[in-house]
This record gives C-alpha cells, structure tokens and sequence, in this order.
C-alpha cells in the first residue's frame, strides 16, 4: 500500500507511476471531479470495491485512487460521513494482508498525519510526502529542481540562468519539464547548455505566472526613459492596455521598494539580486513617489475616470525624470 501526498500534481503522479510500471492490471479511481459528499462516498465505493478484488490469475493488480482532495487536512472542510467513511476505509486497509503482485495506491495534496486516517495507515503504508516549502525556501528549492530536471535531459544551465529560468516559469514541476522539453528541442544536437539567450528565446511563464513584461520593467530599472518608451509601445494596441501597464509598473516601483527596505521573503532570488543592481539607479524617496503616482493611476483607469493610454506615458516620463540634485 502507497499513500502519495503534494500539492505539485506532476511530482505525486511521476512517484505513483513507478509503482504502476507497465500499466498492466491498472484500475483507476479519479476524484477530481468528486465535488460533493454523494460524489465522494461513491468514488471510495469504487476504490474499494478495486481494492477488494484480487489478482486471481493476472500477474498483478493496481488500483491507484487519485486525486484524493477531500482528506484530513486538505483545505475544504469534508461531511462527516465522508470522514466517518474514510477512517473506516482506513482500518479496513491497514487490517489487510495484500498479496505481492497487489498494490494499492492513493495519491492526493494533502493530508493531515495526525488524523485518524492517517494513523490507521501508518503502519501499513508507504507514506511518500512531497513537502510544501515555506516562501523563503520555495524560490531555492523551485531552481534545484530546474537544475536537477535540466540534468536528467542531458542539459546544463550556464552560471545564473537557473535563476532567470524559474523566475519566468515558476516552480511548477509540469512547467518547468514542458519548458525544458521545448528547451531540448531548441538547442538540437549542437549545444546542452542552456544560455540567457535560449531563455529569452523560448521560455514561456508557467501556471499562476503572469506574463511579464521584462523589456519595460528593466528599462525602468535602469531609468532608460527612451528604452522604456520604445518597450511599452509594443503593448499600446492590447485591450484594456491602461489597467494592465499601470499594474505592471506599479507593482514593480513596489517590487524595488520592498528590497530596498529589506522585505524580500518569498522573492525569487535571481530577482532580488536584479532588482538590487537598479536601487543605485533610484532614490527611496522617487520609488515611493513613483509607485504612488501609477497607484493613483491605476485607480483612475479602473474606476473609468480617466482614458489611461496618454497618461501611462506622461506618468512614466515624470517619474524617470531625474532632480535637479542628481
């Protein structure tokens, strides 16, 4: 018996195929779908009614119940009957002598070790645990990963690119193997190093990772009015153009006032070492006023008191203006 536990889809279901192997005598139990407690008692019917059927005279038997997002300790409060049942599941399992051409596999995001389901199968199970990191190690550990993905390919990151890599696709395992995929593909038969270039080239943001808009925000960072202009301009003719650039700039003048004020948790850390180098180019003081006036802005654009375009520009160019002092 295998209890499967992350919150990364591709990791849970990349460890149960190893148990799985050549897919002979697999039954599937999926509870994606299972969104209520009349559908989710019926999917643990069908995981145990699996369960309870043995090999006979095949050469093994797999009943993988997957996508178990109603366990103690997941995020949705779950019915009473359906715990009730799950715990009685649990002893069922844990009583059970499987022979060694049966498995038992559930893989879900989250569990609670100290509930009584989780008990029950304790001794019985194999409990793999794909740890959530905490935001100050997510970022270290999302680049790990892209390197360790990389190597498996036959590919290796130059000195940095790991950083830049994760920043624009994010720690999602699926991603990142998508992106190298593409990325192996890119590179042929004629390179296995993967360069700032071939990122830039072919890298696209992975789930929950907006687009960013790398061309302006580092233009502005360097307070490279005419490169930022000449980078905006590629946007100019998308909908809803205001309320998407003013966001995009206001959230990175709070980006450069977050590190220089030392508030960096949870950042990538390719990103904080970036946003570090244009600090000198800046003031305290102009970064706040800044990220005020696109605030402002934004508020404006949203609520339809202003057309936005021309002022995103305006606003921009009164905000890279240098002092007097300066």
């Amino acid at each position: 018996m295998h209890v499967i536990i992350g919150a990364d889809d591709y990791l849970v279901n990349e460890a149960a195929k190893r148990i799985v192997g050549d897919g002979v005598g697999l039954e599937v139990v999926d509870s994606l779908n299972a969104t209520n407690a009349e559908l989710q008692l019926a999917d643990l019917r069908a995981a145990d009614a699996s369960f309870g059927t043995p090999p006979f005279l095949d050469p093994k038997k797999v009943t993988w119940w997957k996508n178990v997002h109603f366990l103690p300790g997941g995020k949705k409060a779950i019915a009473d009957e359906v715990k009730s049942a799950l715990e009685k599941f649990a002893a069922r399992l844990a009583a059970a002598m499987l022979p060694e051409n049966q498995h038992f596999i559930l893989s879900g995001p989250h569990l609670l070790k100290t509930s009584v389901f989780a008990k029950r199968l304790a001794s019985a199970a194999e409990l793999v645990v794909f740890a959530e990191d905490s935001p100050r190690d997510a970022a270290r550990a999302a680049v790990v990963r892209a390197i360790d993905f990389a190597d498996g390919m036959g590919l290796k990151f130059a000195p940095g690119v790991a950083e830049r890599f994760v920043a624009i696709v994010g720690g999602d395992a699926r991603s990142q193997m998508s992106e190298l995929g593409k990325m192996r593909d890119y590179l042929g038969s004629e390179s296995s190093v993967i360069t700032a270039a071939s990122v830039a080239a072919v890298t696209s943001p992975g789930v929950g990772v907006e687009p960013e808009v790398w061309d302006v925000t580092d233009a502005i960072g360097r307070r490279d009015t005419g490169a930022a202009l000449a980078a905006i301009r590629r946007f100019e003719l998308g909908t809803g153009f205001a309320v998407f650039m003013s966001g995009v700039i206001e959230r990175f003048f709070r980006q450069l006032v977050d590190v220089a004020g030392g508030r960096t948790d949870g950042m990538n850390p390719y990103v904080v070492k970036k946003t570090e180098g244009f600090l000198r180019n800046w003031t305290l003081q102009e970064l706040r006023m800044a990220r005020w006036r696109f605030l402002t802005l934004r508020e404006r654009v949203v609520t339809g008191t202003a057309s936005g375009d021309a002022l995103v520009v305006s606003e921009l160019v009164r905000s890279m203006r240098k002092g007097r002092g300066r």
